[in-house]
C-alpha cells in the first residue's frame, strides 16, 4: 500500500466540498420517483478526485466532503438527522472504495491492464454493498421503505455511478505535464479525424429513444465499442459516462419508453443494473486495447532504442536519418552529421572494468542528448561511437552545436571507488551535404573521416569538414596516437 503524506491546502479542500455539494444537488434534483435520487454522482466524483489526488483524502478533506453532503440536503429541505444518516452511508462507501483502490497497483488504478476494469468493478461492488446496508437502514427508518427495495435501490445507484464515473477520473490525462497536454491534444485530433464512431453513437442513442423497449438501453453498445477501438481509454470512459447518465435520466423521465406502465422504482433499479453491466463491455475493450498499445510501444522502444544508453539503436537511427535527409533534399536544405567517439574508451574498460565503461556510455549519451534539439537525431552506432544528424541548421549553428556538445562531454566525471573520479572527453567530426547529392552513407563517411582527423590532431576537439588529403590518414596510425 502507498502511504501518502498529507498536505493541507485550504483552497483545494474548500473546492472539494463545493464539488461534492454541487454533485449532491444534481442528484437531489433528479428525484422523479421515490425518496432516492435516480442518479447520484457525488460519491463517484468524490472517490475519483481522491484517487487522482490522494492528498485530498486527509481529515480536512473528509470533513469538507461531509459538509458538502449535509449542506446539500439541508438547503433542499431535509432534516439534520436525515442528512446525517444518509450521508454517513455515502462517506462509508467512498472510504471503503478509496481504501480498496489504494491496494491495487498503479496500472490497475489507471485501467492500464486487461483485468483492471474487473478489479474496478469488484471495488465498486464492495463499496456499494457496504454503503447500501447503512443507507437502506436510514431509508427504512426515515421513509418507511421496504428494506429489500431500499437496499437494491441504493446498491444499484452506487454501483452504476461508481462504474461509469470513477473510470473518467482514473484515465483522465494530467494537464500539468507538457507531454500529457500533447497526448490530450492528440486524442482530440484523433476524434476529429475519425468522427464516424461518434456519429454512430449519436444515431444509436436517437434510435433508442425512437424505438424504445427494454432492449433500447443496449443500442449504443456497438458504437461505444467502436469508440473504444478508435479513440483511446479516456475518450471511451467519458463517452460511456455521458451515454449512461443520459440513459438513466431518459428512463427516469419516461423519455425512453421501456414498455412498462409508468416509471416504478423497480424499473429504475433494473435499468441501473443493466446499464452497469453493459458499460463494462466498452470499458474493458478500451482497457485491453490500451494495454495492447502500451505493450506494442514498449516492444517498439526495445527494438528502436539502445538498451544501455536509451538513444536510437543503429538500425532505427539509419532508417530515420534516411527519411530526414530525403525530406531535406526535397526542400533544398543542407544536412549536417556528426560522428562522436569517446576518447581512450578501450583504456577505460581495460583499467576500470566494463561496469565503469557502461556508466561512461550512459552519462555521455545523456549529456549529448541534453544539448540537442527535439528534432535532431541521435543514435549509438556501436561501442563508444555515436552519430547525430542535425536538421534545419546553418553551418555556423552546426559548428556551435558540436562545440557545445564537446564542452558538455568534457565536463563529465564518473565516480569511481575510493573517492576517485574519472574525467571523460570526446572527439567529434562534422560533415555536410548539399542537394542534389545527399546520401546518408556518404554523409556519415565524411563525418567519420573528420572524426579521425580530430583524433589525429590530439583528440578532445571538433574537426570538419576536412580536406581530401586529411581523409587518407590511416585509422591504424590514428589509433596509436
Amino acid at each position: 500500500m502507498t502511504f501518502v503524506k498529507f498536505t493541507f491546502h485550504p483552497f483545494s479542500i474548500f473546492c472539494l466540498g463545493l464539488v461534492v455539494f454541487s454533485a449532491s444537488l444534481l442528484g437531489i434534483f433528479s428525484r422523479p420517483v421515490g425518496m432516492l435520487a435516480s442518479i447520484w454522482p457525488a460519491n463517484a466524483v468524490l472517490l475519483g478526485l481522491m484517487l487522482r489526488n490522494p492528498s485530498l483524502a486527509s481529515p480536512a478533506g473528509w470533513l469538507s466532503a461531509a459538509t458538502g453532503y449535509v449542506m446539500a440536503d439541508l438547503v433542499t429541505g431535509s432534516g439534520l438527522w436525515l442528512a446525517i444518516g444518509l450521508n454517513a452511508a455515502n462517506l462509508i462507501g467512498v472510504g471503503l472504495g478509496y481504501t480498496l483502490f489504494m491496494q491495487l497497483r498503479e496500472e490497475d488504478r489507471r485501467l492500464r491492464r486487461p483485468l483492471s476494469v474487473l478489479y474496478m468493478f469488484a471495488v465498486a461492488t464492495a463499496a456499494g454493498v457496504c454503503a447500501s446496508v447503512v443507507g437502506a437502514s436510514a431509508s427504512v427508518h426515515f421513509f418507511g421503505e421496504p428494506a429489500w427495495t431500499a437496499y437494491l435501490s441504493w446498491l444499484t445507484t452506487d454501483l452504476v455511478n461508481y462504474t461509469i464515473v470513477v473510470p473518467v477520473f482514473q484515465t483522465m490525462p494530467s494537464l500539468v505535464r507538457r507531454s500529457r497536454r500533447k497526448a490530450f491534444s492528440k486524442r482530440g485530433r484523433a476524434l476529429l479525424a475519425n468522427p464516424l464512431p461518434l456519429i454512430l453513437l449519436v444515431l444509436s442513442c436517437g434510435a433508442a429513444l425512437i424505438v424504445g423497449g427494454p432492449g433500447a438501453i443496449a443500442f449504443p453498445v456497438p458504437a461505444l465499442i467502436w469508440c473504444a477501438l478508435s479513440y483511446g481509454l479516456f475518450a471511451t470512459t467519458t463517452l460511456t459516462m455521458i451515454v449512461s447518465l443520459l440513459t438513466q435520466m431518459a428512463v427516469a423521465s419516461d423519455a425512453l419508453r421501456l414498455g412498462v406502465s409508468g416509471v416504478a422504482e423497480a424499473t429504475l433499479t433494473s435499468t441501473r443494473l443493466g446499464i452497469t453491466l453493459l458499460a463494462l463491455g466498452p470499458l474493458t475493450v478500451a482497457s485491453v486495447d490500451s494495454a495492447r498499445r502500451s505493450l506494442i510501444a514498449r516492444l517498439s522502444h526495445a527494438v528502436d532504442y539502445d538498451f544501455l544508453t536509451q538513444c536510437l539503436a543503429r538500425g532505427a537511427f539509419m532508417a530515420r536519418a534516411n527519411s530526414v535527409i530525403a525530406q531535406l533534399e526535397k526542400s533544398n536544405e543542407p544536412a549536417y552529421a556528426m560522428m562522436i567517439d569517446i576518447d581512450h574508451f578501450k583504456g577505460i574498460n581495460d583499467t576500470h572494468g566494463h561496469a565503469v565503461g557502461d556508466r561512461v556510455l550512459q552519462v555521455v549519451a545523456r549529456t549529448i542528448r541534453a544539448n540537442l534539439r527535439a528534432g535532431d537525431l541521435f543514435g549509438r552506432l556501436g561501442g563508444e561511437e555515436f552519430a547525430i544528424v542535425l536538421v534545419r541548421q546553418s553551418p555556423q549553428d552546426a559548428r556551435a552545436v558540436a562545440e557545445r556538445v564537446l564542452h558538455a562531454v568534457r565536463s563529465v566525471t564518473v565516480d569511481l571507488e575510493h573517492g576517485e573520479r574519472l574525467d571523460v572527453t570526446a572527439s567529434i567530426g562534422i560533415a555536410t551535404s548539399m542537394p542534389p547529392e545527399m546520401e546518408l552513407a556518404h554523409l556519415l563517411s565524411e563525418a567519420d573521416a573528420a572524426l579521425y582527423g580530430a583524433k589525429a590532431a590530439g583528440r578532445d576537439r571538433v574537426v570538419g569538414p576536412i580536406s581530401a588529403a586529411e581523409k587518407r590518414t590511416p585509422r591504424e596510425e590514428i589509433a596509436r596516437i
